[in-house]
């Protein structure tokens, strides 16, 4: 059973990983700008930071992240208000997002970017403690990208 939850979970993690591969092909810049020409407009970006190495509990981090950010922001990610970003630090550009954020090893922050311009960040780092509620979880990381979705 446990060997299929992980199973499952590598699954999940290459799937995921996969499609970022893609996004990180263009320059750190252009991942730190957001891509979705919302320019004039505040870009709420969500980074999960990790290195290539990386643990079950990173791993697990990363999946329940971006499963709460799926179900509870479909709207602001359809219309390029917020934006899921894996980033890799180990690959190239890793060094500037590790300088910007000042993260070096996993790590889940919110960013607020206007015109690729950084205006405020905050490091959720209370992810790790929330790791086996997963409804303190959701709440946490919900709550929190709401902050800065609903700031002016």
């Amino acid at each position: 059973m446990l060997f299929k939850l992980m199973q499952g979970a590598f699954i999940a993690v290459v799937l995921v990983c996969c499609g970022c591969q893609e996004r990180e092909a263009g320059t750190s810049s252009d991942l730190y700008r957001g891509q979705n020409g919302n320019y004039g407009k505040p870009t709420i970006m969500v980074y999960y930071f990790h290195r290539t190495a990386r643990c079950p509990t990173c791993i697990t981090i990363e999946l329940n992240a971006h499963q709460v950010i799926q179900e509870h922001f479909q709207k602001q990610i359809a219309d390029g208000r917020l934006m899921w970003m894996p980033i890799n630090l180990d690959e190239p550009g890793g060094e500037e997002f590790k300088k910007k954020f000042d993260v070096g090893f996993s790590s889940l922050v919110v960013a607020k970017i206007l015109d690729g311009n950084r205006i405020e960040y905050k490091k959720l780092n209370e992810v790790w403690t929330l790791l086996r509620d997963q409804e303190g979880f959701s709440k946490y990381v919900t709550d929190e990208i709401n902050k800065f979705l609903n700031e002016k």
